[in-house]
C-alpha cells in the first residue's frame, strides 16, 4: 500500500464546499470519482481541513493510500488529465504512513481578498466586491486583538457539544495591498467553522466605523454563540498553504516527532517530542544522535509503549 500526499488548488463557486455530502457536489468527491477511474479502487481521501461552499483553495493538502504504483509525475498527468479546470492538483508525493494530512498540522494560512476599488466582474468568484469605504488602518489596530490565544467560542459557528475547548492561537495577521486589492492573512495552528469570515467580518465592521476596534476585546470575552452573527462573504477566502511537522513514529497510544510552536523544548540537539497520539500532551522526549537514542519520559507508564517505536527509528 503506497500513501500519496498530494496539493490542490481550487475554485469554490460551484462546489458545496470540500466535504462529500448527499445533496451537493463536493470538492472531494469529483476528487474520488477520479481516482476510482484511474485505480479502480474506492479510495477515501483525507485533507488537512474542510472549506465551505464558495470557499476557494490554493493549497489545499489531502493525502490517499492506493495499491496503485506511478511515479508523481503520472499521477499529476493522470488527475488533472481527468479533473475539471477548476481542480488542479499542484504537486503529488510518495510519503510514508506516519504522513497525516489532518493531524500532523503545523499551520494554515488563510487570505481574505477585498476589492476596494469598482466592481469587477473578472474577479467576483475569489475576491469580495466591497461596496463600503474602509478605513484599513482601524481594521489593523482591530486585528490585533485577536492575536494570540484565546478562547473563540464568540468567533465560530461549531457547537461547544462538538468541540468543548475552543481555544486557539492566532500567530499573526498581515494587511497587504496590491492596488485595489486588499488582502488579510491569518496564520494559525488550527480554526473552527466559520471563524475566519466572522473575525472578518468584524474587521470590517470597524473598517465602516461601526464598531470601535476595542470592541473586539468585548466580543471576544463574551464566549456566546449569539454575540457575532455575521460571516463575511465566502468567494473572498482563500486557503493559501498548510504546513506539517515531521513524524518519526508512532503507534495506538503515542507519537515520536518534532516540538511544535510554544511547546518547552529541551536545549539539546536533534531532540524530539514524544506526545500522546491524539492529544497534544507531551509526555517525554528523545533525543538521537546517531544510532543512540537518549530517553527521557516524564510519566513511566508509556516505557513499554515507547520503547516499541524507537525500534521504528
Amino acid at each position: 500500500m503506497k500513501r500519496y500526499k498530494c496539493t490542490v488548488s481550487y475554485a469554490g463557486a460551484h462546489y458545496g464546499g470540500w466535504q462529500t455530502q448527499k445533496n451537493n457536489t463536493s470538492v472531494q468527491a469529483v476528487i474520488e470519482e477520479v481516482l476510482f477511474s484511474i485505480t479502480r479502487e474506492k479510495i477515501t481521501i483525507t485533507a488537512a481541513g474542510r472549506t465551505d461552499a464558495g470557499v476557494n483553495a490554493k493549497g489545499q493538502v489531502f493525502h490517499f493510500d492506493t495499491e496503485r504504483e506511478m511515479t508523481p509525475y503520472k499521477w499529476m498527468g493522470a488527475l488533472n488529465g481527468l479533473l475539471p479546470p477548476d481542480i488542479h492538483i499542484e504537486s503529488i508525493e510518495e510519503t510514508d504512513t506516519h504522513f497525516h494530512a489532518r493531524y500532523c498540522v503545523l499551520s494554515k494560512q488563510y487570505d481574505y481578498r477585498i476589492n476596494l476599488g469598482s466592481y469587477d466582474v473578472l474577479t467576483r468568484e475569489y475576491v469580495w466586491q466591497c461596496p463600503y469605504t474602509l478605513d484599513v488602518e482601524k481594521m489593523q489596530e482591530a486585528s490585533k486583538y485577536f492575536l494570540g490565544t484565546h478562547d473563540f467560542t464568540a468567533f465560530n459557528a461549531t457547537p461547544l457539544s462538538e468541540k468543548p475547548d475552543q481555544v486557539r492561537t492566532i500567530e499573526s495577521i498581515e494587511f497587504k495591498r496590491e492596488g485595489d486589492i486588499l488582502a488579510i492573512s491569518f496564520t494559525g495552528r488550527g480554526f473552527l467553522r466559520y471563524m475566519v469570515r466572522m473575525m472578518t467580518a468584524q474587521l470590517i465592521e470597524v473598517g465602516r466605523g461601526k464598531i470601535a476596534p476595542e470592541e473586539i476585546q468585548k466580543l471576544l470575552d463574551t464566549r456566546s454563540k449569539t454575540t457575532v452573527m455575521k460571516n463575511a462573504r465566502p468567494e473572498g477566502l482563500t486557503l493559501m498553504k498548510v504546513n506539517y511537522f515531521r513524524v518519526l513514529a508512532e503507534n495506538e497510544d503515542l507519537m515520536i516527532r518534532e516540538f511544535i510552536g510554544e511547546e518547552e523544548k529541551p536545549d539539546l540537539p536533534e531532540v524530539y517530542a514524544v506526545s500522546l497520539r491524539h492529544e497534544e500532551k507531551i509526555v517525554g522526549y528523545v533525543q538521537i544522535t546517531g544510532q543512540e537514542k537518549k530517553v527521557h519520559l516524564y510519566d513511566e507508564t508509556y516505557v513499554d509503549k515507547l520503547a516499541e517505536l524507537l525500534k521504528e527509528i
